[in-house]
């Protein structure tokens, strides 16, 4: 099993500030650009595998697999944001998406949550400590920002809940996850991972269940878990 990672539960909890973020314009504008150098990233690999001299040379290849390999490339340390704004006040909780921000699969996660991974397998994840102020400039945590480093094409395209973008060129297109039983991931895949991100999904992080029992135990467990999809 997996699950896929979502919001900080302390939403629910009415006495508890909530920790939403701001992003300073000129460190989401980085994070955008080098967003939009991955993607062309893509395109040149998946055009110069497919065409040279007006021939084909690779067919093979999709734009899934040219995703993977652009996506490997990590953001150079200076676009990386170095502090962010609690709007509430509030610490950060273990697990906060930063979709809203990039197109990048990435979060702002708590110290512990990143100590786990740095523990567990620090190579494949991009990490960078953010100090965290409120509005008043006093410092109220330090979390740090996520990124794995490792992106699969693990979804296993018979699921039956899934939207493929395109569903006449199933081999290139990306796709949505809808809730419910009947998505599953490729076992041999994801096998040795325990977090990644997924070329069809690229928006969205992806747990085992192993990590995940980890995290439990330590009590690393500010979140939710949107989807849960069987192994095959």
């Amino acid at each position: 099993m997996a699950v896929t990672l979502h919001k900080s539960k302390r939403w629910l909890d009415e006495t508890t500030p909530s920790f939403l973020i701001k992003i300073f314009e000129e460190d989401e504008q980085r994070l955008k650009k080098f967003d939009d150098e991955l993607a062309s990233k893509a395109r040149a690999i998946y055009r110069a595998a497919h065409r040279s001299g007006g021939e084909s040379v690779n067919s093979n290849l999709t734009r899934i697999d040219a995703r993977i390999s652009a996506y490997a490339r990590k953001i150079p340390d200076n676009d990386l944001p170095q502090k962010i704004i609690s709007r509430e006040g509030a610490p950060p909780t273990d697990f906060t998406p930063v979709l809203h921000f990039s197109n990048l699969p990435s979060a702002i996660i708590s110290e512990r949550f990143a100590a786990c991974l740095m523990e567990l397998e620090l190579e494949k994840h991009q990490l960078s400590p953010i100090v965290v102020e409120d509005f008043d400039k006093k410092v109220v945590g330090h979390a740090y920002f996520w990124r794995p480093m490792i992106t699969l094409d693990a979804i296993d395209l018979n699921s039956t809940r899934i939207a493929f973008t395109k569903k006449d060129d199933i081999a290139n297109s990306t796709c949505r996850l809808n809730y419910g039983e009947g998505n599953f991931l490729k076992k041999n895949v994801i096998d040795g991972h325990l977090a990644w991100a997924d070329a069809r999904c690229i928006l969205t992080l992806f747990i085992s269940d192993a990590f995940l029992e980890i995290l439990s135990s330590r009590q690393i467990d500010d979140f939710s878990c949107d989807h849960k999809l069987k192994e095959i």
